[in-house]
């Protein structure tokens, strides 16, 4: 019984590293007019920021190279000034540019691609792995992945909030590719009716033209 016990704390132990490896960083949206790529219509302003370098996506996501593993997680903040709730559908939102069309990988898939061992190399769509333990590395980054992820998120009257959606690394130059990018938002629903609002096709030039370097996102 002892060495049972013994056996038990030392697994314990052993994953103490794994789950303090992974830090959640906070995110939440800056003023509107602190984002250089956004537009306004029938009382929603839709502000899109590519962390298409690996320093700015460590400012919210605790991995120093997502960027260089292929993923490009892009925030997605919406103020909200009307008397309803708004939703924007994030399955549907389109990355437009040089000829392709993407559409987000979900949570699992960004960070399958992300953790993924040394020497592996996977193609597209990713395989969503299976993570429920506490002790397995790519736990805690799942969760926050997830908590980010813009799908569900319903923006209250006279609020702000958002998310992230998250891409593959295009092939060519990211600034190039970025910056004849758009941001194609088709599906925005009033919460309260389920009316669908106007559509949103957001240039995402601006970001380039003006470095996010020096604001945290």
């Amino acid at each position: 019984m002892k060495h049972h016990r013994t056996a038990v704390i030392l697994v314990l132990l052993a994953s103490i590293p794994l789950l303090a490896s992974y830090k959640t960083r906070p995110w939440k949206p800056r003023p509107a007019e602190d984002y250089p790529a956004r537009l306004t219509s029938e009382g929603v302003t839709i502000a899109a920021e590519p962390l298409y370098r690996d320093d700015l996506a460590a400012l919210v996501f605790d991995k120093k190279d997502i960027v260089t593993r292929g993923i490009i997680p892009l925030a997605v903040a919406v103020f909200n000034d009307n008397d309803f709730p708004v939703q924007v559908v994030a399955e549907t939102v389109e990355l437009t540019g040089e000829g392709e069309r993407q559409r987000t990988l979900l949570p699992g898939e960004a960070v399958a691609r992300i953790f993924q061992k040394s020497g592996k190399s996977f193609g597209f769509p990713l395989p969503i792995p299976k993570i429920s333990i506490p002790g397995d590395p790519r736990y805690l980054p799942l969760q926050d992945f997830e908590h980010k992820f813009l799908k569900g998120k319903v923006i209250q009257p006279h609020q702000a909030g958002g998310g992230f959606l998250f891409f593959q690394k295009p092939a060519a130059d990211v600034r190039s590719f970025l910056s004849a990018a758009r941001l194609y938002i088709p599906d925005i629903v009033r919460e309260d009716d389920g009316t669908r609002m106007i559509f949103f096709e957001i240039d995402l030039k601006p970001t380039i033209d003006q470095p996010s370097a020096t604001r945290r996102p």
